[in-house]
């Protein structure tokens, strides 16, 4: 399928983050390669922060792959990666796997958002109900009398709705499906949390369920197929100028995805990372879908990859925190950040 213009543009970009990100050794007399594979959600700013570290840094290589939170963990566990992404912390069971044990460090915070294509609709409001009923495909039509009562004045078209879901094993849809989770008990009966859930019938049977790999996949399908709605990594859709519904929150109020919504999200959460209300956070003007993002890491490197990992995550903790806001993510307030440095010092 032919890629929409904009994400065309988004594409190229991160592939240049990429390719700088990845000089050849010609460049440096004795290269030090890292290679790490995981989670799309925090890509954008992995990448940055790899290109920034490479251009102070030249003698290191780092190689991120997005390949989705569940294919980083399995690698990492397999002998393949020095470090894997992840959208949510990995089980001590899989932790057990990795000879010499791992330390997981949350690097960058962010909201996963529901974009949609709905020509002539350029603000949307969704309700919990509505939200829920959309991906349990009980509400299959844009003009359903539940979407309708949070939009009025709106002349909503008589489409079908198509749901654009992840096709791999992601993080991001275990966060969406935590949120939705959360909020609808016919959700957490009928389908739960996982990173690759079984969708509901209703929605495959009328041919209402599309799947794309990776956050960039689900945003090329949005982009293409009018009708259309998905959830994905806010900076996928800010930075492709994607069209985002404003989302009603735990207090009622609907919010739109932006900075201060992020943040007043983030206050809720304590400076060692509780995480007991992520789900749905709590407080007014709070986004209501928010996600941590995890590097994972072996306790022990054979060589001197040790220092400059932990080298490479001290920069990204201080100094790479002043490009969060610009690619879409939240930065980490300074409590945190000095806690996540002292686990950094484990790291051998």
């Amino acid at each position: 399928m032919k890629l929409p213009p904009r994400f065309r543009l988004f594409s190229l970009a991160l592939a240049t983050l990429f390719m700088t990100a990845l000089p050849q050794a010609s460049f440096a007399s004795e290269m030090i390669k890292i290679v790490g594979a995981g989670a799309s959600f925090p890509a954008p700013i992995y990448l940055r922060w790899f290109r920034d570290y490479y251009l102070a840094h030249p003698e290191v290589q780092i190689d991120y792959q997005a390949i989705g939170s569940g294919g980083g963990v399995s690698n990492l566990i397999n002998g393949t990666l020095d470090f894997a992404g992840s959208d949510l912390p990995v089980t001590a069971e899989d932790a057990a796997k990795v000879p010499g044990g791992i330390v997981q460090l949350p690097m960058t915070a962010g909201a996963v958002v529901i974009a949609y294509n709905l020509p002539g609709v350029d603000a949307l409001k969704l309700s919990r109900e509505a939200i829920a009923g959309i991906f349990l495909g009980r509400i299959a039509r844009w003009n359903d009398p539940v979407i309708a009562a949070a939009n009025p004045g709106v002349t909503l078209p008589d489409l079908p709705i198509f749901v654009v879901a992840r096709g791999d094993s992601s993080g991001t849809t275990f966060v969406t499906a935590r949120h939705l989770n959360a909020i609808s008990p016919d959700f957490a009966q009928s389908v739960g949390v996982d990173m690759n859930p079984e969708w509901p019938q209703a929605l495959k049977e009328r041919g209402g369920l599309v799947r794309g790999l990776g956050n960039g996949g689900v945003a090329a399908f949005i982009q293409a197929i009018p009708g259309s709605i998905g959830y994905l990594q806010y900076s996928y859709a800010y930075l492709t100028n994607m069209t985002m519904a404003l989302l009603q929150n735990r207090a009622g109020e609907y919010v739109a995805p932006d900075g201060d919504s992020f943040r007043a999200a983030i206050e809720s959460f304590r400076a060692d990372m509780d995480l007991s209300e992520i789900a749905d956070p709590t407080g007014d003007g709070s986004y209501p879908i928010l996600s941590l993002s995890w590097l994972v890491l072996r306790k022990d490197y054979p060589d001197e990859r040790a220092s400059v990992i932990r080298d490479v995550i001290g920069y990204a903790l201080t100094d790479g925190q002043k490009v969060a806001d610009l690619l879409g993510y939240i930065p980490l307030r300074d409590d945190a950040v000095k806690l996540i440095l002292e686990k950094v010092e484990t790291i051998q």
